[in-house]
């Protein structure tokens, strides 16, 4: 039998098979019958392209189609929603920003005992110089109160309201009905079926949730996404979910989103008009959001879908290890960016029978505490174990204060050296962006070093040195204490005599004085912390705290301010530590300093790029 070689998939490697087949070949006797044959000087050669271009593609065709059987390897978004489906998992879709606002409508026609604000009543709002819209999903109902009639608190989500109605032709989960439009947002579809033309009697079906509570008679939708990327509903067959019957009118209401182009920060007063009159009555002035537009984020993208998938089914939709927790917080409450979740086991100290959960918004530092009830009580009520009792804990968010010294060579840039500066400053941030600000994820220095160098070749090399800082905001006149659960906890090893905070009054015999405070190494990996007088570097208060060094944990029983510096309304502690990588764990995320200088209250900025030549 001949030796076939037939593992080689490149072109060139397949024609040379091919010759030296045709090279081998014999006839019947024995003989060669291509015996010096000049194969690249005839018209032989054309025929051996053509036969290797053929291989090779189809080689190339099968490894692809191969790759996109599995989800690791799957390089196209609709393969891996494919997969995703046989996993239990939808892919998340476009999340709509929501906000909140309030405002007063002022003498409604006729003094109505009550007054409405109809569902998907329009807001407008510019954002980036761009007009979106924002709806209320529900009517809101109110009665005046001391002849004020005062909306309060209307929850907004971005989106164009659209909607399509379907009739039943074949009912069972065969017939879908999709929804024509790629960036919807699906929590916010809502499904109405209705008995017939004829017959406008109305049902209102919502999403399934937990299949084990499921009857023939549940009242409820299933959704997937479809290779297209459209996302399709379709309903029980009678066993799982109640069977539609032939002639229903299924209508079908969502929200086209933006996704994350709508979310403001909370440091601007952000401004709605209400398009639509409320009894009669215009609103002329601006309404402000007691609440900005946050949450609003992108579908899952492919990678996303990788990540996720094989985490939700692991979980089978019960909430009993740290990851299940995760994966359904996950799931089923996208606006959230990082999650951290560990057992009481785990916790400093333990605490047995709970799980604790950590959520970082997407504009902020924390989740508000409406947000955290709203997932314990319709998230993790009906998966979690019984005797298991989740407990949220805000995220402990440490700020890194990076001084960066780079060289360079102006004679091999195209930049000066303020260009230079901003490039690096650029690239600085990028790496807090893309590697940090997130749960568990470390700061490593020679990362930081290598994004530096890669700025441009005329970086010669560069010295970053950092401080790590923690921030408390005790009120004015007002005794704070920071022990036990509320000691600062730096989660890193510190070094002795470089903790120092910022400046704030301080109130001593009647008279109040500029401070801050400052370590003093006492005994082995322990310090004290003094109160420094500002204008004489000189103790004012000695031993106000301790510090162990080793376990980075700073305690203060009893701090009163008087006062801040320049409407500053925190106390910003510093240190540096031994090691030139900071760890993350649990709660902690690393966040880049955002300190403006400030001599007077003894501030550094909290990034400051130094460029040599």
């Amino acid at each position: 039998m001949a030796n076939y070689r037939i593992s080689e998939l490149d072109f060139d490697e397949i024609k040379i098979n091919l010759k030296q087949f045709l090279v081998n070949y014999r006839d019947k006797d024995k003989n060669l019958i291509f015996k010096d044959y000049d194969f690249e000087a005839s018209s032989l050669s054309i025929l051996l392209d053509l036969l290797s271009y053929n291989t090779h593609y189809n080689a190339y065709l099968a490894n692809m189609v191969a790759n996109e059987m599995f989800l690791d390897s799957a390089v196209k978004r609709e393969s891996a929603v494919s997969i995703s489906k046989h996993l239990g998992y939808t892919p998340l879709s476009y999340r709509s920003a929501k906000a909140q606002v309030s405002f007063v409508i002022a003498n409604p026609a006729g003094n109505p005992t009550t007054l409405t604000l109809p569902k998907f009543s329009p807001f407008s709002t510019i954002i980036d110089g761009t007009l979106y819209t924002f709806v209320n999903l529900d009517s809101v109902t109110i009665s005046p109160v001391n002849d004020e009639y005062l909306f309060s608190n209307v929850d907004l989500v971005e989106g164009q309201p659209l909607n399509f109605t379907y009739r039943v032709n074949a009912s069972g989960p065969d017939e879908k009905y999709s929804i024509p439009n790629n960036n919807i947002d699906t929590s916010t579809i809502r499904v109405v079926v209705q008995n017939s033309y004829s017959d406008t009697t109305q049902t209102t079906y919502t999403v399934a949730g937990n299949l084990e509570a499921l009857t023939g008679q549940s009242q409820v939708y299933f959704i997937e996404e479809s290779p297209t990327g459209y996302y399709e509903i379709f309903f029980g067959d009678g066993v799982l979910g109640k069977k539609l019957s032939d002639g229903n009118l299924v209508r079908i209401e969502y929200l086209v989103s933006n996704g994350s182009k709508c979310n403001v920060s909370n440091e601007i007063d952000q401004e709605f008009s209400l398009q639509t009159n409320v009894g009669g009555v215009n609103l002329e002035a601006p309404i402000i959001a007691s609440r900005n537009s946050t949450g609003g984020d992108e579908a899952d993208n492919l990678e996303e879908i990788k990540f996720k998938a094989p985490r939700f089914l692991s979980s089978f939709n019960r909430a009993v290890t740290a990851n299940d927790y995760k994966a359904i917080i996950e799931s089923n409450y996208p606006l959230v960016e990082s999650i951290s979740v560990w057992g009481g086991e785990e916790n400093i100290p333990p605490v047995y029978g709970k799980v604790f959960i950590s959520l970082k918004p997407y504009s902020g530092y924390t989740i508000n505490t409406e947000l955290k009830e709203k997932i314990k009580l319709e998230i993790l009520a009906d998966r979690k174990m019984m005797s298991i009792i989740p407990e949220f804990k805000d995220p402990n968010y440490l700020f890194v204060t990076v001084n960066a010294k780079v060289k360079f060579d102006p004679k091999n840039s195209k930049y000066n050296q303020s260009e230079i500066t901003t490039l690096v400053r650029a690239k600085i941030e990028e790496y807090f962006q893309q590697e940090l600000q997130k749960f568990d994820k470390d700061f490593v220095y020679s990362k930081l070093s290598r994004a530096i160098d890669s700025v441009d070749l005329s970086i010669l090399g560069n010295a970053v040195s950092f401080q790590i800082q923690k921030r408390i905001t005790p009120l004015v006149n007002t005794e704070s204490i920071y022990t036990g659960t509320s000691a600062l906890k730096f989660a890193n090893q510190l070094v002795s005599n470089t903790i120092q905070s910022t400046v704030f009054y301080y109130k001593k015999d009647n008279i109040i004085y500029s401070v801050y405070i400052k370590d003093i190494l006492t005994a082995g990996t322990t310090g004290t912390l003094n109160l420094y007088n500002s204008l004489t570097d000189t103790i004012l208060i000695q031993n106000i705290g301790t510090v162990d060094y080793v376990k980075g944990t700073i305690t203060i029983p009893s701090l009163t301010p008087a006062g801040y510096y320049e409407n500053n309304n925190d106390i910003r502690i510093s240190a540096k530590i031994p090691e030139l990588d900071i760890q993350s764990s649990r709660d902690l995320i690393l966040i880049i300093d955002d300190s403006t200088s400030s001599s007077i209250i003894k501030r550094s900025a909290g990034l400051t790029v130094t460029i040599t030549v």
